[in-house]
């Protein structure tokens, strides 16, 4: 069996999956959560926390395994072009996981331990650095899954 086919279709899947949830969670809750009271902003975000750490937390660095995986495979078959965007791709994904990691895991974590009876002091800074790095963090993956998209096509496109 040829890994190829299999590892395109892992980084394509993965990429299309936990980028999607990202650019979901941007233009469902991203325009309500300014509106949102304290209370509400709170459950909803641990609710939110909640049902997805189970699912992005082995998906995205499946992404990023399965697009590294990728990359090294195009670069050995010499596709320059496609090599290039998939490595683009991978970097647009490694780069949501460095900013999920460095930023949205601790609010999230912080965020998890709040009570929305009582709102810490501060907690509209903390849900602007949150809607901040996530708005990269869309950017990087769009960016990452297009790229990889491009990359896929430009190898099969009739010349």
């Amino acid at each position: 069996m040829r890994l190829g086919p299999v590892v395109h279709f892992a980084s394509l899947f993965t990429a299309t999956l936990s980028t999607g949830v990202f650019f979901g969670t941007l233009t469902s809750l991203g325009p309500a959560t300014g509106s949102f009271s304290p209370r509400t902003y709170i459950e909803v975000q641990q609710a939110t926390v909640r049902n997805l750490r189970p699912v992005m937390g082995p998906l995205l660095p499946a992404a990023v395994a399965a697009n590294l995986a990728m990359a090294v495979v195009r670069r050995r078959q010499g596709s320059s072009r496609a090599s290039r965007l998939t490595v683009v791709g991978f970097t647009g994904q490694l780069t949501a996981l460095a900013i999920t990691v460095a930023v949205e895991l601790p609010i999230n974590a912080r965020l998890l331990t709040w009570s929305s009876e009582n709102p810490p002091e501060g907690w509209e800074g903390v849900r602007n650095r949150w809607a901040m790095a996530h708005r990269a963090r869309v950017a990087a993956a769009v960016l990452g899954l297009g790229s990889l998209l491009a990359a896929s096509v430009s190898e099969s496109a009739p010349r």
